[in-house]
């Protein structure tokens, strides 16, 4: 993304709506699915500015990797530690160490050079039985100059990223679309940005990421929870961002 989105991410991501709600289903799927027995290996791949890193360290040991400079630097103004610099495209841990993968909003990156092979090296990292809860963006035709802003190269149906985990060996066990509630607002934001930025191609690129009036702020969060927490137990028919959870066979 570009430089100036992590100082962003790092400073509303606790409160924003978009990011508490995501952070209420990815959670919620993780307590409903993931055994809590023992203390688990966890290892967030692309861990942004940190805050899920966070909460992903009260599940049990985790870890967490980012290409970037700045985004380590935020994680480590968290206090987080078990970080590493690396890519996603090749990461340097050993076979069979983790019991969870996450990558929230990663994947469709253009930096991702093949996202089946990045799926297949996290099935390598995976323990057997172990899981991979993935974020990330839902229809091309929800592409923008937000898409521009965080170097987004992909964006997914359902079962596209099915599909791509079955080619990684992985095996699904729960997927759905998130933001139903707001996708109408993100459809007309869209298309408008992409109206404005055909007209002004000067205009530097900037993510949709913005503070939210307080009430607003609230209202969004509340009816996004009430989401959350239907997603967590049914397949939503379409929204903005795709969600799944997939586990790498036992042998």
């Amino acid at each position: 993304m570009e430089a100036r989105e992590y100082q962003a991410h790092f400073e509303l991501e606790e409160r924003h709506w978009w990011f508490r709600a995501r952070r209420k289903l990815a959670f919620g799927l993780l307590r409903r699915y993931i055994p809590r027995d023992g203390s688990p290996r966890i290892l967030d791949a692309g861990c942004g500015t940190g805050l899920n890193l966070a909460g992903l360290a009260e599940l049990g040991a985790a870890y967490g990797c980012d290409f970037a400079p700045e985004a380590l630097a935020f994680c480590r103004e968290r206090g987080l530690t078990g970080l590493a610099r690396a890519d996603v495209n090749r990461l340097p841990y050993r076979d069979a160490v983790f019991d969870l993968m996450t990558f929230f909003d990663v994947l469709y990156h253009e930096a991702v050079l093949d996202d089946v092979s990045v799926l297949r090296q996290a099935g390598r990292l995976l323990k057997p039985g172990g899981f991979i809860l993935i974020t990330d963006s839902a229809f091309e035709f929800l592409r923008g100059p937000h898409d521009a802003a965080m170097h987004g190269a992909r964006r997914y149906t359902r079962r596209e990223m099915e599909e791509k985990l079955k080619a990684a060996g992985l095996e699904p066990v729960r997927s759905t679309y998130f933001y139903m509630t707001v996708f109408p607002a993100v459809y007309g934001r869209r298309r408008f940005e992409r109206r404005r930025a055909a007209r002004h191609p000067e205009t530097a690129l900037r993510s949709d990421l913005a503070p939210a009036a307080r009430p607003v702020n609230a209202a969004l969060t509340a009816l996004l929870t009430l989401e959350a927490g239907w997603a967590i137990r049914h397949v939503l028919p379409f929204g903005s961002s795709v969600v799944a959870l997939a586990r790498k066979p036992s042998i």
